[in-house]
Formats: structure tokens, C-alpha cells, sequence
């Protein structure tokens, strides 16, 4: 594969997975090759080839004589994903707090400042990025960005659980951002308990939503609580 047909389906990769992350292509939805085609305007090859891709990573399956569809947000692997996520980023603040980086604290901060500004304007792309912004830093401070990369693979369904829980009204985005500040002033002061502790509680938050984002999009998940 030469590189301009590897970066084209790299391209159409992120595309699709990101139009699945944010409900463009909405779970258990049938996609077709040629609508994807004609929607990204990328051609047959790399489309075909990204496809390919999301069926391994578990996004799409296919029906014999009848189409492709988008998965439903597994809901056991959303919440191992929490878990994997949970206990690795409290070793990654715990080991931030003891450093010092005031370039990476500021981009910390400026994530914040950023998802204030996409709150108040309703901006969920942004937001959700600024999000993830947010808690890459702190790989980044800790030299864990390797970490991090793998974490993307391993959090699709807990991601794609976040970007429905921003779309319920009852459920404000504010509450995020104060749980950011609150990791980030324990990082600032070097106190590594606190840290660990917003860390946790900000990361349990999917327990505390569950049912609300359950009952918003129950047609959306596979894994059901009886």
C-alpha cells in the first residue's frame, strides 16, 4: 500500500469512527458503502479498507443479504473500559502532582476555559474534545502518551457512552468541568490524595448517570440491566 492510499484510508478511518462516536451514525443504524463513499467524497479503496477496520474494532457488523450496520454501545465493555480508565489515570495524577510543569498546567487549564466557552454555547464536538484535552495532559506531564494512544481503542464504547450523556439536558455539562477543576487545583498543589480522590470521583460519574442515559437512548445498547 503506498502512502497516500494508506493516509486516505487512515482519513476515512477517523471519519466513520468519529460519525459513530457522535451518533452521525447511530447505533444499530444499516450503513452502506456507497452513501459512506459519496459522504466523506473519498473513493471505494479507502472506505472499503476503513470498514474493514471497524468491523475488527467491533463498531459495524454484517448481516448475510440484508447490510451493514453500526453496533450498539456495549455496555459491559463501556463499563471495563471506566475501570481500565479509572485505575490507571489515578497512578497518572498521583504521579502529576508530584512534578512540576507549569506549560502543561496551563494547557490544563486552558482546556477548562475551553469547554466553558463550547458550554455555553451548546458545542458538543468541542467540548467532548476539549474534555479529552484535558485528561491527555496529564499523560503528556508523565511521559505516558503511549498510554494514552492505546487507551483509544480500549475506550470506543465508554466514549461513546460520554457523547450521549452530554446530549441529555438533565444532566449538566458544568458538573464536568467543575469535577476538571477540582483534579487539576489537587495536581497544582502537589497533593497527590486529593488528586487521586477527584480523579476517582470524577470517573465513577458514569455509575451515578447510568440510568439516566439508559432510559434517554435504551433502543442504543446491547447488555441491558435486567
Amino acid at each position: 500500500m503506498n502512502e497516500l492510499n494508506f493516509n486516505l484510508q487512515n482519513q476515512a478511518y477517523k471519519q466513520i469512527t468519529g460519525k459513530i462516536l457522535r451518533n452521525e451514525y447511530r447505533p444499530g443504524q444499516k450503513i452502506s458503502q456507497k452513501n459512506i463513499e459519496i459522504d466523506l467524497q473519498l473513493g471505494r479503496t479507502p472506505v472499503r479498507e476503513a470498514l474493514l477496520r471497524l468491523r475488527r474494532d467491533g463498531l459495524i457488523y454484517s448481516i448475510p443479504q440484508s447490510g451493514t450496520y453500526v453496533t450498539k454501545i456495549d455496555l459491559d465493555a463501556a463499563i471495563n473500559a471506566r475501570f481500565i480508565r479509572e485505575n490507571l489515570e489515578a497512578k497518572i495524577v498521583a504521579e502529576a502532582a508530584s512534578l512540576n510543569n507549569s506549560l502543561l498546567l496551563n494547557q490544563a487549564r486552558d482546556a477548562i476555559e475551553l469547554q466553558e466557552k463550547y458550554a455555553a454555547n451548546a458545542e458538543y464536538h468541542n467540548f467532548f474534545n476539549a474534555d479529552e484535552e484535558f485528561h491527555k495532559t496529564f499523560y503528556l506531564m508523565t511521559n505516558h502518551a503511549q498510554v494514552w494512544d492505546w487507551l483509544q481503542t480500549i475506550n470506543i464504547q465508554f466514549n461513546r457512552f460520554r457523547w450521549l450523556r452530554l446530549a441529555i439536558s438533565d444532566l449538566p455539562w458544568n458538573t464536568l468541568i467543575e469535577q476538571h477543576k477540582e483534579i487539576l487545583k489537587a495536581v497544582e498543589n502537589h497533593d497527590g490524595e486529593k488528586a487521586v480522590a477527584a480523579a476517582a470521583k470524577h470517573l465513577h460519574l458514569m455509575f451515578d448517570e447510568e440510568m439516566a442515559v439508559l432510559k434517554a437512548f435504551p433502543e442504543y445498547f446491547d447488555n441491558l440491566p435486567e
